[in-house]
């Protein structure tokens, strides 16, 4: 089997564009705020499932032509119809995709507020984690079983990256590959600022003694709430891009695996350090590939040995070997969140005013 090392290249840059997107979300949750989402998968699948139903319903009136039940009888001619209008109308593609990414976003922060805000009144955090680790699951199941979003358990085809007009696959996928990163970019920028904020340092506060900080006025809960509002958007829109870069919706991609994976991510690079979830999300992304590239050699060469499990294996010894030996990470924290530290370093020590104590030990 021959390996186009541009497609290859271009591939792993979306992928870990989308997957550092979803890194930087939980890092802001768990690596700031202390809040441990365990239903990660939960907000990339509301992404993707927004989409399933902007490119069945909304993009097909903002060209003009009727919306077609996606499903059952019309399930060829409504994927022709959104193809057709993908291809020679670049416009109303763009809009549509830039619309999914706001609405995705608005839905994702109001899903997770509401399920952060009454669990996360209680002492025990990490309630919320067995909520949405639950809740996860139980929207999936609910989806699969659930035929007007994306056809249940058959799933939607025909959601593609809005930039299927471009004459030639590599230009396609460039463009595509580019929008990600500068998206994924974005979010890495808006997390860091986030983190240097009186805001952020409010969150680490909360983090190392929710007490403590109560006890200095700070609403633990409503605080934590709004950082998952922020982490559940910015996940919401990763969906977006996982869906359409994948081009077919469906419940099986949005499993417990897919939070686990996202997980590792951040324990590798380093908890409440950004530098260190993209890090993480390259060295995972690049595992990830590389285990499914030999195990289709494998599979090519006759051999009877599963490699796909070969990932589960190894992502799980990278978490116990980080969590017994650096539980900071390959990038820790940086201690020193803000430049005021340095600036005062750099400023030379005030002089004594004449006939001030040190003046006269120096006469």
């Amino acid at each position: 089997m021959s390996i186009d090392p541009v497609a290859t290249l271009l591939s792993l840059l979306t992928t870990f564009g989308i997957a550092a997107m979803i890194a930087l979300s939980l890092n802001l949750e768990y690596g700031l705020g202390g809040v441990p989402n365990f239903g990660k998968a939960l907000f990339v699948s509301i992404g993707a499932y927004t989409a399933g139903v902007t490119y069945t319903r909304l993009m097909p009136l903002l060209a003009g032509q009727e919306a077609l039940t996606p499903c059952g009888a019309n399930l060829g001619q409504a994927l022709q119809v959104r193809t057709e209008i993908i291809r020679t109308l670049p416009v109303v593609g763009l809009t549509n995709f830039f619309v999914t990414l706001l609405i995705a976003a608005a839905i994702g922060g109001l899903i997770g507020y509401l399920a952060a805000y009454p669990a996360l009144r209680l002492k025990d955090e990490w309630f919320l984690g067995l909520v949405l680790l639950a809740s996860s699951e139980v929207v999936r199941i609910v989806v699969r079983g659930t035929e007007p979003i994306i056809c249940a358990h058959n799933g939607l085809s025909g959601i593609s990256q809005p930039f299927l007009w471009l004459p030639t696959p590599f230009l396609r996928t460039a463009a595509f590959t580019g929008l990600t990163l500068v998206a994924a970019a974005l979010c890495y920028w808006f997390a860091q600022r986030l983190a240097r904020s009186p805001y952020g340092r409010m969150l680490k506060a909360m983090r190392e003694n929710s007490d403590v900080a109560t006890g200095l006025g700070k609403p633990m809960a409503r605080t934590r709430a709004s950082v998952m509002i922020v982490g559940s958007a910015m996940a919401a829109m990763a969906g977006v891009f996982f869906v359409t870069n994948v081009g077919f919706a469906s419940t099986n991609d949005y499993v417990v695996g897919l939070t686990l994976d996202i997980w590792v991510m951040i324990v590798l690079g380093g908890l409440g350090n950004m530098r260190g979830a993209l890090l993480g999300a390259a060295i995972i992304t690049l595992l990830d590939r590389v285990t499914a590239i030999t195990a289709i050699q494998l599979d090519m060469l006759g051999s009877q040995f599963e490699f796909n499990y070969v990932r589960y294996i190894l992502f799980a010894l990278i978490l116990l070997v980080m969590l017994r030996y650096r539980r900071q990470g390959l990038l820790p924290e940086p201690l020193d969140t803000t430049g005021a530290g340095k600036l005062l370093a750099r400023r030379p020590p005030p002089s004594s005013a004449p006939g001030e104590p040190g003046k006269r030990a120096a006469a």
